[in-house]
């Protein structure tokens, strides 16, 4: 079994990225832009380092707290 901590740690640094990279590509596809796949991976590493850096120990953080 995975601990708390690694489950919100992979949700920001896999989960987050995922869905908001395929959000884009739905959106463009609307709007009928270009779908080039090497542009969207400039978007999901970069937001998985945000999630890494900030998102996932900020809220592993938070919920830590809330429990005391």
């Amino acid at each position: 079994m995975m601990s708390k901590g690694l489950k919100i740690m992979l949700f920001w640094s896999l989960g987050m990225p995922i869905i908001i990279t395929i959000l884009r590509i739905i959106t463009d596809y609307i709007l009928g832009c270009d779908i080039e796949l090497f542009s969207y991976s400039a978007v999901f590493l970069g937001i998985a380092a945000g999630g890494l850096i900030f998102g996932g120990p900020l809220n592993y953080y938070i919920s830590k707290s809330q429990r005391k």
